[in-house]
């Protein structure tokens, strides 16, 4: 059980450690690092350089990283491995955080050195039309995740008398039970009040994504239009597989406190499908890169940078410009969108997602 529950761990984190690896290589052609540049110093061979000493920096650290996870996971006890498996994941966050850090900083430095010519703020291409572009499935599709949210929900009310008494809450590697409750209807449905909140924010994703600020290069607006829109297309339809995977999953998580499902295939279940979100993430990250620069790529541009604007970005992740009335911009480093901190309503929106999450989970446990 311990092999199977590694290898679909392996196959969950390569994919992540990939993705982490190449993120200098899928952004725009006008961001290094989080920092605006333009086409020309993106090309440069100091730039190229630099990419390729982060993936190899990134790619070692992530590969040795792993293999000491594996190697811990092997030489410690059931009740100790969850938290390797913490503490692996939390230095991965920090080693990504100081890695981008470090190479953010080196990009300032650089961009500060290249001619002033290559600095220059770019022109801004609008498209008046783009909105009527095919971007995003319609939120019509979620009635489906509703549908398998109201079955398992119909079908839990129905036959509660005949789950069992006490509920198995909490497996370890080898599927057995380490955490039970009493039967209640708060703990029968409270897995699909999770569907219901999950299905919730996948919409809004949905609609994020619909109504993020569009950025088009100037040296060829059309064709960056075109895969600016297939972008969000591919993501929507992603979010939405997504969503439809989480909503089974609690469904069988649910179905496994009636039949009692022994516990080391839901264990199995239960890793190899957020594994197959990150490995379809993955795919749609290399074949789409940010914006959609990878479709169909375009000849080189004038050199031309679309805006400079660093001085609204923090260190290269946080966007706060109090006069961009945009909501949802794309991020500089990674793939997808980010919120315009300088908005009240970005906080609002933050902090009542935490708050019904944080419900939903306390009602559950």
């Amino acid at each position: 059980m311990f092999w199977i529950s590694a290898l679909i761990m392996v196959a969950m984190f390569i994919p992540i450690s990939i993705m982490l690896t190449a993120m200098p290589f899928l952004t725009r052609e006008t961001v290094s690092f989080g920092v605006s540049v333009s086409e020309e110093m993106y090309y440069s061979p100091q730039l190229r350089q630099m990419r390729r000493r982060y993936a190899w920096i990134s790619g070692s650290l992530y590969t040795l990283l792993l293999l000491a996870c594996l190697f811990l996971l092997l030489g410690t006890g059931e009740k100790s491995q969850p938290y390797v498996l913490t503490f692996y994941i939390s230095v991965v966050c920090i080693c990504s955080a100081v890695i981008n850090l470090m190479f953010y900083l080196k990009m300032k430095k650089a961009k500060a050195a290249f001619p002033q010519a290559s600095m220059q703020s770019g022109r801004i291409a609008v498209d008046t039309k783009f909105r009527s572009r095919k971007m995003t499935i319609s939120n019509k599709w979620f009635l489906l995740h509703i549908g398998v949210m109201l079955v398992s929900t119909v079908l839990a009310v129905v036959y509660y008398d005949s789950f069992p008494s006490s509920l198995a809450m909490k497996f370890d590697w080898q599927g057995n039970v380490i955490r039970s409750v009493p039967k209640s209807l708060r703990t029968v449905l409270g897995l699909n009040l999770m569907q219901l909140v999950m299905i919730a924010l996948f919409m809004f994703i949905n609609w994020t994504i619909l109504k993020s600020k569009q950025q088009i290069n100037p040296d060829h607006p059309e064709q960056s239009a075109a895969q600016n829109a297939v972008f969000r297309l591919r993501w929507s339809m992603f979010n939405a597989v997504s969503g439809m995977i989480m909503v089974l999953l609690f469904s069988l998580i649910q179905l496994n406190m009636r039949y009692e499902v022994q516990g080391s295939i839901l264990m199995i279940v239960s890793l190899l499908m957020p594994s197959l979100i990150v490995i379809m993430a993955l795919v749609i990250s290399l074949t789409t890169g940010q914006g959609g620069r990878r479709i169909g790529r375009p000849a080189l541009g004038t050199g031309t940078t679309a805006i400079n604007d660093d001085r609204y970005w923090k260190l290269g992740l946080i966007y706060f410009n109090p006069s961009d009335p945009a909501m949802f911009i794309e991020k500089r480093m990674g793939i997808g969108w980010t919120i315009n901190f300088a908005r009240p309503a970005a906080w609002l929106i933050i902090v009542g997602i935490l708050v019904i999450v944080t419900a939903a989970g306390f009602i559950v446990s």
